[in-house]
């Protein structure tokens, strides 16, 4: 029997947002809602109801019928695409790992091999992890040239600034307001992460 290939005709959504959930938004787009699964990390970070928002999608088709799935930034949904094209991992595994780790958490947590933190995420067993890690630890991460930073190097710069006392969650928040390119280095990283502050 042939399979339903996944393609896309809507890759972005501009519009106000009319019901927010943790897991779920509507988009009213000059009048249309359009129902998107979204990762929590991003829903965190979308304006409250009523708000204008912008989000990159994702079309899933299937014999089911359509979802879509929305993200308020391209990196994210870069590694959402890598990780739905790896057999056997949905878009709900892929929904459920981004909404526990940054896309450049699960890009160093793949090319390490870190098999432990993979599966602790609902829906990535041992051997969806193990296949995750098979068919992706050679791959070049696909995202913007902005975010093109190696995962180690974005790694180290978490741990570095978690050890001169900020908490994980603003390390990370610091590091994505960088201006980042494929050269810069880890000192260059943390003296600019040390350096912005709300």
């Amino acid at each position: 029997m042939p399979e339903i290939q996944t393609w896309s005709m809507i890759s972005r959504l501009k519009g106000i947002i009319a019901i927010k959930q943790p897991t779920m938004i509507v988009l009213d787009v000059n009048g249309i809602g359009f129902e998107l699964h979204v990762p929590l990390s991003t829903s965190s970070r979308l304006p409250n109801q009523g708000a204008y928002a912008q989000l990159f999608v994702f079309m899933d088709v299937t014999r089911a019928g359509i979802e879509l799935f929305g993200f308020d930034t391209e990196e994210q949904l870069a590694v959402f695409r890598q990780l739905t094209s790896v057999k056997g991992v949905g878009p709900k595994a892929a929904l459920n790992l981004l909404s526990r780790f940054e896309p450049a958490e699960i890009l160093a947590a793949i090319r390490r091999q870190d098999i432990q933190l993979l599966r602790s995420v609902p829906g990535i067993g041992e051997k969806k992890a193990s296949e995750l890690i098979m068919k992706l630890s050679s791959s070049r991460p696909e995202t913007p040239e902005q975010h093109q930073l190696t995962p180690d190097v974005f790694e180290q710069a978490v741990n570095a600034l978690e050890s001169l006392g900020l908490k994980r969650k603003e390390a990370l928040q610091r590091l994505k307001r960088l201006h980042i390119t494929p050269e810069t280095t880890l000192p260059e990283l943390l003296k600019q992460a040390l350096a912005h502050q709300d």
